[in-house]
C-alpha cells in the first residue's frame, strides 16, 4: 500500500502541488510548475513556426509534432488541475480498500504487493523512455548546429522546439535566452504526461489486483451452512461491485484524456514516421526513433491497462464456475437463492469491464489500429514530398 501512495505523491509533486494538501496549501510552491506556464507562454511561437513553413513538408512535419505535443501536454496539465479533487477521493477510497483487503490476509496482501511491484516496474520503463526523449530533444540541436559547421563551415542557430520568434536568434544573447526557455518549457511537455500516465497505469494495477482478490475468494469459499455461505459470497460480490464502481470513476476521469491521447498520439505517429523514414541513416534518426518509442509506449500502456482490467474482470466468470458452490448448497429455497446470486454475477461479469475513450475501447486491437493508420499516413505523407 505503502508503494502505492509513493507513486500517486511522487508523480503529482513533480508538478509542483499535493493532492493530499488543502487548496489553500496545494500551491505552496508553484515555481515548480513554472515549466508548464513556459510552455503555455511558448506555444504562440510553434504555432507561428507551422504556419510559416506550410509548403515545406518536413519542416512542417516537425514543427506540427511540436505543436502537438505542446496541445496535449497543456491539456494534461489542466485536466490534472480540473480532477484533482476526483483524483483524491479515488486514492482516498484505494487506501481504504487496500488497508481492508491486506489485513484479511497474507495471500492477499501480497496479490496487491505484486500488484504494485509490477506497476512499478511499467513506471520506471516510462519514465526512462520519456527523460531520453527529453534528453535528445535538448541535445539535437548543438548536433545539428556541430554537423552543419563540419560540413559546411557554418550552421544556423536550432532550438528544441521550431519556433519563429519576432527578434533576432542570431544575436548570442537571443539565441541562448531562447534556447534556455525552449528547453525548459520542453519539461512542460514531460511532467504532466509522466504524472497522469503513471498514475492510471498505477490505478488500473491494484484495480486488476482487487479482481484477482474477488476471483481467489470466490474460489475458495465455502460456508459451514447455507446462511454462512450467502453471507461469504455477499462479502465476495460487494468487493467485485465496489471494484466496478472504481473502475467507473475513473474512466469517468480518463475517458477525455484516453480520446486526447490516442487522437494526437495517431497524428504524432504519422510525422514522426515520415521524419524517421527521411533522416533513417543521419544522426536525427535517433531521436526520432526514440520519440517514436515515447509514443508507442504512451499508448501501449493505456491500451494494455484497459486490456488487463477488461481480463481480470472478466475472468471472475470463470472463477465462479470454478468455484466449490455445489458442496455449500442443501435442498430449499435458500440454495435456490445462491445460485440465482451466481448465475447473476456470472452474467456480469462476462461483460467485464471496458476503459473507453467515448467513442472506441482502449484495449490492444485499439493500440494496433493506431499503429496501422499511422503507417497509411506516413505513405500519404511520403507521396507529396
Amino acid at each position: 500500500m505503502e508503494s502505492f501512495l509513493q507513486v500517486q505523491k511522487s508523480t503529482i509533486a513533480l508538478l509542483g502541488f499535493d493532492l493530499f494538501s488543502e487548496n489553500r496549501e496545494m500551491w505552496k510552491r508553484p515555481y515548480r510548475a513554472i515549466n508548464v506556464f513556459g510552455i503555455a507562454a511558448i506555444f504562440p511561437f510553434i504555432l507561428a513556426a507551422v504556419l510559416h513553413n506550410w509548403m515545406n513538408v518536413m519542416v512542417l512535419a516537425d514543427a506540427m509534432v511540436a505543436l502537438l505535443i505542446t496541445i496535449l501536454g497543456l491539456f494534461k496539465f489542466s485536466m490534472i488541475l480540473y480532477l484533482r479533487r476526483d483524483f483524491k477521493r479515488l486514492i482516498d477510497k484505494f487506501r481504504l480498500l487496500m488497508s481492508n483487503e491486506a489485513e484479511q490476509g497474507e495471500e492477499y496482501a501480497e496479490i496487491l504487493n505484486a500488484a504494485n511491484k509490477q506497476d512499478q516496474r511499467m513506471c520506471t520503463l516510462f519514465r526512462t523512455c520519456f527523460l531520453l526523449a527529453w534528453a535528445l530533444n535538448s541535445v539535437l540541436p548543438f548536433v545539428r548546429m556541430g554537423l552543419s559547421y563540419w560540413l559546411a563551415g557554418h550552421a544556423e542557430p536550432e532550438l528544441p522546439f521550431p519556433c519563429l520568434f519576432p527578434w533576432n536568434i542570431h544575436i548570442i544573447r537571443n539565441y541562448v535566452l531562447s534556447f534556455i526557455w525552449s528547453a525548459f518549457a520542453s519539461t512542460g511537455v514531460v511532467l504532466p504526461a509522466v504524472s497522469l500516465d503513471t498514475i492510471f497505469c498505477s490505478f488500473t494495477s491494484n484495480l486488476c489486483a482487487f479482481f484477482k482478490i474477488a476471483q481467489y475468494k470466490v474460489v475458495r469459499f465455502k460456508g459451514g451452512s447455507l446462511k454462512e455461505s450467502q453471507a461469504t459470497l455477499n462479502e465476495v460480490f460487494a468487493l467485485y461491485q465496489t471494484t466496478l464502481d472504481m473502475c467507473n470513476d475513473l474512466n469517468q476521469c480518463y475517458q477525455p484524456i484516453i480520446c486526447a491521447q490516442f487522437f494526437i498520439s495517431s497524428l504524432q505517429l504519422c510525422m514522426l514516421g515520415y521524419l524517421f523514414s527521411i533522416t533513417f541513416a543521419q544522426t536525427e534518426g535517433v531521436y526520432y526513433a526514440s520519440f517514436i518509442a515515447t509514443i508507442i509506449i504512451q499508448a501501449y500502456i493505456y491500451c494494455h491497462c484497459g486490456e488487463n482490467l477488461k481480463t481480470e474482470s472478466a475472468s471472475f466468470e470463470w472463477a465462479i464456475y470454478d468455484s466449490p458452490w455445489h458442496e455449500s448448497l442443501g435442498a430449499g429455497g435458500a440454495s435456490t437463492s445462491i445460485c440465482r446470486s451466481l448465475l447473476i454475477s456470472m452474467m456480469r461479469a462476462h461483460r467485464g469491464f471496458r476503459i473507453t475513450g467515448y467513442f472506441f475501447e482502449a484495449n490492444m486491437e485499439a493500440f494496433s489500429s493506431i499503429v496501422r493508420t499511422a503507417m497509411s499516413y506516413i505513405t500519404m505523407l511520403r507521396s507529396f514530398s
